[in-house]
């Protein structure tokens, strides 16, 4: 009896050195930043769901020593094709050549801090025999960002902010913060929020890691008391971290500084400086 006692507390013993620990994610600031090597980056895709026009988005960034130089983005807003989708931009019954253009394509190429915008609202006030506009200093993406995200984890000033203000389960990272208190931390967010957003704005979000430590997916959420914000979602996935990516700029002869306000009333103001 005592024999078979020993023998079933080895066996118990055994079953537990032979089961592995859960690992603990690695840091994913420091993956990240591990990533920062000149000409290579990432590709990303987002969507938002809910009750704001869908947006899709596909993109490329690429990295330098202290985090994205460039990026080129393409944005396409699905407005359904009905009149009241035109409607809300201003376009009535017989909509403008800037709204119908809301519908179409939005690339942006953004190189330090000099952007091209080409297609969407914007390509109907370009002069004849110009494609791209140019803006410097410039946003991360065009009109039709009014309906994305301004949130991106592969961003390291945005990626540490958010991790600092999240909580962790296993490898994922939920956290809330003012929209104004992410301003002041994220390089990304100020090239990309044009547009203004009340003060009482929180965005809200959920961040999925890889083994790597690198991002996956982030899906963020704006909430405010005062308008339903939060029954928008936006997801950003990530994918071919550490790939090669070379972004150039326009030919300079699609390229002009001046557009004519009077063929559009959708522009982008001025970026910021800082």
């Amino acid at each position: 009896m005592k024999k078979a006692i020993m023998c079933g507390a080895a066996g118990v013993t055994l079953l537990l050195t032979a089961t592995p620990a859960t690992a603990a994610p690695k840091d994913p600031l420091a993956a990240l930043r591990a990533q920062l090597a000149a000409g290579t980056g990432v590709s990303f895709s987002f969507r938002t769901h809910g009750e704001s026009a869908p947006l899709t988005q596909t993109g490329r960034l690429r990295f330098g020593k202290k985090g994205i130089t460039a990026s080129d983005i393409t944005g396409k807003l699905d407005l359904g094709g009905d009149e009241k989708s035109a409607d809300d931009f201003g376009g009535g019954e017989e909509p403008s050549a800037a709204v119908t253009a809301m519908g179409k394509p939005e690339r942006t190429i953004r190189i330090g801090r000099t952007s091209y915008v080409s297609g969407g609202p914007m390509s109907a006030a370009l002069p004849e025999g110009k494609t791209w506009f140019k803006q410097s200093p410039g946003w991360t993406s065009g009109v039709t960002a009014l309906f994305g995200g301004f949130v991106n984890a592969a961003d390291p000033s945005t990626l540490r902010v958010l991790l600092a203000h999240s909580k962790r389960s296993g490898s994922t990272y939920k956290g809330s913060m003012s929209v104004k208190d992410l301003l002041k931390a994220s390089d990304w967010s100020r090239a990309t929020l044009w547009w203004k957003l009340d003060s009482g704005v929180k965005v809200n979000w959920t961040l999925a890691v890889g083994a790597s430590g690198l991002p996956v997916k982030l899906t963020t959420r704006l909430e405010s008391k005062k308008v339903g914000l939060s029954r928008t979602a936006m997801e950003m996935r990530y994918t071919g971290w550490g790939a090669k990516v070379s972004i150039k700029a326009p030919a300079a002869r699609t390229v002009t500084t001046k557009l004519d306000p009077e063929k559009s009333a959708l522009m982008l103001p001025p970026a910021p400086k800082r």
